[in-house]
């Protein structure tokens, strides 16, 4: 597999990557994908759910009032224990009892996953732990969270993927499981997307106008203004009738219909206006 990654031993500090001692003469190119659309339901847990009023957020209890009252210009439901708010410009962490964790400011800070979360500094990304200290330096020009044991980079332009098992072997906090099915993720090329494989080679040419992670088997892909769910091989399972569409979890996709309808779709695509419970999954399903 082609290393975006420097070798994580050694340099800077224990634990902590810095690739400009690699490639210093690099020119890296601002490429910065960001994809609100639907981030927020995607990424957010039953617990720590983030409520704007007004101009400020803040987070609910789930009965009407409030955990903490609004007071942030922005902020990300709870994954892993941790969030991301903002103040004015700055962005920093905060944990499950919704105080400050680190002395760590940020430009941008995404989710986590396996203990890991996307972070900018200026114009360049790098990955931050629950600490909220650097494993890897600002160096990307794009880094997207992990999903499934893989995550979608870009450098200077290039789109590439990388996984934990290889990278992070000598960096404590972080789960190291080996990537789930085929190491491939979303990558984007001119403005259209694809997926690409640990190589950076597109397994699926950039056609799609968007799309989202891939979960369970399944991919979110945009064509206009449509949404559906394509497999790893770009070939659509769930055509395009949706105006949003999330990932998959635990066999289910939250998703926004053409008329308007909120609800739920199985991998076959069939439509519920709320989330099936399993007896009901299982019933209507025979």
């Amino acid at each position: 597999m082609h290393r975006l990654f420097p070798n994580l031993q050694g340099g800077a500090g224990e634990g902590i990557a810095d690739p400009t001692r690699r490639e210093e003469d690099f020119s890296v190119k601002v490429f910065l994908v960001l994809f609100f659309g639907f981030v927020l339901g995607s990424w957010a847990q039953e617990m720590g759910q983030p409520v704007r009023v007004g101009k400020k957020f803040g987070y609910a209890d789930g009965a009407g009032g409030f955990l903490v009252p609004p007071r942030w210009d922005w902020a990300w439901p709870l994954t892993e224990g941790r969030a991301g708010v903002r103040e004015g410009r700055n962005w920093y962490l905060i944990g499950e009892t919704f105080h400050r964790v680190g002395e760590g400011r940020y430009d941008w800070v995404g989710p986590f996953c396996g203990g890991l979360a996307p972070a900018r500094d200026g114009k360049l990304w790098g990955l931050i732990d629950r600490k909220g200290e650097w494993v890897v330096r600002p160096y990307f020009s794009d880094v997207r969270p992990f999903r499934e044991g893989v995550a979608a980079v870009q450098l200077g332009g290039q789109p590439g993927l990388v996984d934990k098992s290889d990278y992070f072997s000598g960096v404590s906090g972080v789960q190291k499981d080996s990537p789930v099915g085929d190491r491939m993720a979303p990558a984007g090329v001119g403005g259209k997307w694809g997926l690409i494989d640990g190589r950076g080679n597109f397994l699926v040419e950039p056609s799609f106008w968007e799309m989202g992670d891939s979960s369970e088997g399944l991919i979110p892909a945009r064509m206009e203004s449509i949404w559906g769910y394509i497999d790893p091989r770009g070939n659509w399972k769930i055509q395009p009738r949706f105006l949003r569409a999330k990932a998959f979890s635990k066999g289910w996709a939250q998703v926004s219909c053409e008329n308007g309808k909120d609800g739920w779709i199985d991998p076959e695509g069939k439509f519920f206006s709320c989330r099936p419970t399993p007896q009901l999954a299982t019933a209507s399903a025979r």
